[in-house]
């Protein structure tokens, strides 16, 4: 049964509260409370219904714990003294007790009795609850759980939920009309759904509290208005205040509102309260609200205000945090930075201690204790710490603490200012200074490595191309040298084309080429290039491709993906003296997936991060023993970026390294139609080419090798000389065309020869050799590109593309 001290509670409050109304008249001829009888009357009836009362009741606290109990052992998870006293958490299963602290705080929330159901197992049978819970004094809540296991019982079940009700509305409104606050709620309309005592007498001045049942605030309003025309202030609260009801249904909260204006002729001040009002469902069917009458105290506060707005207006003016602290460090005051900063309300804020707006384990509150206590002693502190943010996160500051008073009260102002983005631009010229210092080790490393590597192989070029001009050599000789200054050559042109690609790629100015190509070829023909370089260090190169690769044309740029695949093939046996190189290809969805491992030195941890930045290399030293300026994986990655892909690097120091990296490709079809058909079958006679380069050097370098293939070698020196030539020699078989010419460029020149003769073979000769400029040329209408320098193993295998019977 519940206890009866609970209930004298509850009607002590009503008394005290009945008593103050009786000081103002309302008292019987005893001096008590006329209501008083009434009350206990009203007790002794209450504690008889809870004795007849077949439902199990419960008592909580606004925090959840069992406060008393009522009803059948029998039905209960638990005897009652072990879950009296207790909080609904530590004794219920955790669904029940979840439900059971969301209706109590939503019971707080909205003032509403909660209604809700839920089931537990008893006894080895599952039994169905229905709860009905309702406030219960100040700060109880009273819950009513009904065992509705049997459905024939549900019609007595409601009935009895029915009288309940009745009986616990007519406590609240007895509770409402007794109060002096004004209660009330309207419906979506704005119509008064209920209404206290206390709205209708001081405010609506309704006959009863039925009266504004279905009214509006405005029908009393214009009712009192037009009862006295002759004084325009007799009513004209609300006519300048905001509509609150609107402005609480649009936010959707808990609001609170000042609103005035004169009732009975009369100026009134209140201070507002309302909120949205939820059926059982959730769905929002109007406002609730209570108004106090706070006329007076606003008086009181108007007087208040002047002598603290001085004070404000100076302390909200100061950019900084700042923070009146008493001795013990307990914050007495702050001003709008500090709680916009910190993210509390004043009355959140104010009250607590130092430590909350220190950084646990990143600031020393002792010490910071100690410059509080010599700064309340007068002695001046500033220091750093670190400080939390509202959001929870820590921030650096910088802490100053003077003596001061409070009101007359002796204290310590506290002054603390953010200091974050100091320290970042501190952290940012340490970094900054940090890579300029890596930026000029790098640029000292490279240029040096730059001139390493250009004049080692000009030195053979220059020193071997004299001795071949001093004479008295045997063939021999010749030949040997002229092999030293070819791989010298060759040497020096792969660094300049990887400086040309690595500017380009930084330049954004490379384009993707699209075409078809058999993949396992282009694997092919790049280790093909490689197999020398590998046996001259006895080492293998083992290619792995998966089955579904084998047959796989796919189409992307060709060119590209050959340069991705020999820089990072060229890497991997430059860095490995011993052992093997392996290269794994797989299809994975839409994407190819090379991978190149091999047996090397490997890569330490703190070199992985920035390996396939420009320039970068593990070893910058003379002693390092291999060649290379940096440039190849910066290329494989820019590359790839190219692509639309991805490029990745696994490495153990003293056992290898696996780079890899994976394009997305569409299929595509091989064309089987590349094979010019010669126009010229007839294979006794030479062939004529017109040789248009204005380079003397590059021309002779044509003519000779031209000639050693059996060719009539004609010359243009500039794009005009060469259509004079042309129309000349209608006998002329090919074309060798420059792109750099004066008067006249190569693409004009191309366009006026194709008009006379378009089935001329023409090819494009540029120094400006680059990924994609043979796309690029040959979508102009070249019908082939060679790269300068030009070679002869280039040179014929074109020659014989178009004419197979006469250059064999």
């Amino acid at each position: 049964m519940i206890k009866m001290v609970g209930l004298k509670a509850l009607f002590k409050n009503l008394l005290s509260k009945n008593k103050e109304a009786a000081s103002m008249g309302g008292s019987d001829n005893s001096g008590q409370p006329a209501v008083y009888d009434e009350l206990m009357e009203i007790q002794d009836r209450n504690a008889a219904l809870l004795k007849a009362n077949p439902d199990l009741l419960f008592v909580f606290d606004k925090g959840g714990t069992f406060f008393d109990f009522h009803g059948n052992r029998d039905i209960l998870l638990m005897p009652p003294e072990q879950f009296i006293g207790k909080k609904a958490e530590e004794v219920l299963p955790e669904p029940i007790a979840r439900l059971t602290l969301d209706k109590i705080n939503c019971l707080y929330e909205t003032g509403e009795m909660q209604v809700y159901e839920y089931s537990a197992e008893i006894g080895g049978q599952t039994m169905y609850f229905e709860s009905r819970m309702v406030k219960y004094g100040n700060d109880k809540a009273l819950t009513i759980v009904r065992n509705i296991t049997e459905q024939k019982k549900y019609a007595a079940a409601l009935s009895a939920s029915e009288k309940r009700y009745k009986e616990l509305y007519n406590l609240f409104r007895l509770l409402a009309d007794s109060t002096p606050d004004m209660i009330w709620a309207k419906d979506l309309e704005k119509k008064f759904l209920f209404a206290n005592n206390a709205i209708c007498r001081d405010l609506l001045n309704a006959k009863d509290t039925d009266e504004p049942i279905g009214k509006t605030d405005l029908y009393f309003a214009t009712r009192e208005r037009e009862s006295h025309p002759e004084n325009p202030n007799w009513h004209t609260f609300g006519e300048i205040c905001t509509d609150s009801d609107e402005v609480t249904l649009r936010e959707m909260r808990p609001m609170q509102f000042d609103e005035y204006g004169y009732v009975k002729g009369k100026f009134m001040f209140l201070d507002v309260h309302k909120a949205p009002l939820y059926d059982t469902e959730g769905k929002v069917i109007g406002v609730v609200g209570t108004a106090r009458n706070v006329t007076e105290h606003k008086e009181i506060e108007e007087k208040l205000k002047h002598s603290e707005e001085t004070y404000k207006g100076i302390i909200n003016s100061i950019s900084d945090c700042l923070y009146v602290l008493d001795e013990n460090g307990i914050i007495i005051d702050a001003n709008q930075k500090a709680y916009s900063f910190t993210g509390c309300a004043a009355n959140v804020l104010v009250g607590k201690p130092l430590s909350t707006l220190l950084a646990p384990g990143l600031t020393d509150l002792e010490k910071t204790m100690e410059h509080l206590k010599h700064a309340f002693n007068g002695e001046p502190r500033e220091f750093e710490c670190w400080g939390v943010r509202g959001d929870g996160s820590f921030y650096p500051k910088l802490v100053s603490l003077t003596a001061g008073h409070y009101f007359g009260k002796p204290c310590v102002i506290a002054l603390a200012r953010d200091i974050s983005e100091q320290k970042k631009i501190e952290q940012t010229l340490l970094e900054a200074k940090q890579r300029a210092e890596e930026n000029d080790r790098l640029k000292t490393a490279f240029l040096a490595n730059m001139s390493h590597e250009t004049r080692i192989p000009l030195n053979g070029i220059i020193g071997f191309a004299e001795c071949l001009t001093e004479g008295n050599l045997n063939l021999n000789q010749v030949k040997e040298y002229g092999s030293i200054i070819l791989m010298s050559a060759n040497r020096l042109l792969d660094f300049m084309t990887n400086v040309m690609y690595a500017s380009k790629i930084e330049a954004g100015v490379e384009n993707v080429v699209m075409s078809d190509f058999p993949l396992i070829s282009i694997i092919e023909e790049v280790v093909l290039t490689f197999q020398n370089i590998a046996a001259n260090k006895q080492l293998k190169i083992n290619t792995f491709l998966a089955p579904e690769c084998e047959a796989l044309v796919v189409k992307t740029d060709v060119a590209k993906f050959q340069r991705i695949l020999s820089n990072l093939l060229d890497n991997s046996i430059k860095f490995t003296n011993q052992g093997q190189v392996s290269i794994f290809c797989k299809r994975e969805d839409h994407s190819i997936v090379v991978e190149v491992e091999d047996t090397g030195t490997g890569i330490s941890e703190e070199h992985l991060e920035r390996i396939f930045e420009r320039f970068y290399q593990t070893n910058i030293e003379f002693n390092r023993g291999y060649e290379g300026a940096g440039l190849g994986l910066a290329i494989a990655r820019g590359l790839v970026d190219l692509l639309g892909g991805k490029i990745w690097v696994k490495s153990q120091v003293g056992k290898g390294s696996l780079f890899g990296f994976s394009i997305p490709f569409t299929e595509g079809k091989l064309d089987n139609t590349d094979a010019v058909e010669s126009s010229y079958p007839d294979v006794s006679r030479s062939l004529t080419v017109l040789v248009v380069e204005d380079d003397d050097s590059g021309y002779y370098l044509l003519e000779v090798l031209l000639t050693s293939m059996g060719c009539n070698v004609l010359r243009a020196e500039t794009g005009l000389a060469a259509l004079d030539i042309f129309n000349q020699n209608p006998a002329i078989d090919l074309v060798m065309l420059d792109i750099k010419l004066p008067e006249m460029d190569g693409l004009q020149v191309l366009k006026e020869l194709k008009k006379t003769k378009p089935h001329l073979p023409v090819i494009a000769e540029t120094a400006y050799a680059m990924i994609g400029d043979r796309e690029r040329l040959m979508a102009e209408g070249f019908d082939e590109y060679v790269a300068k320098p030009i070679r002869q193993n280039q040179l014929k295998p074109l020659l014989q593309r178009f004419f197979p019977e006469i250059i064999k």
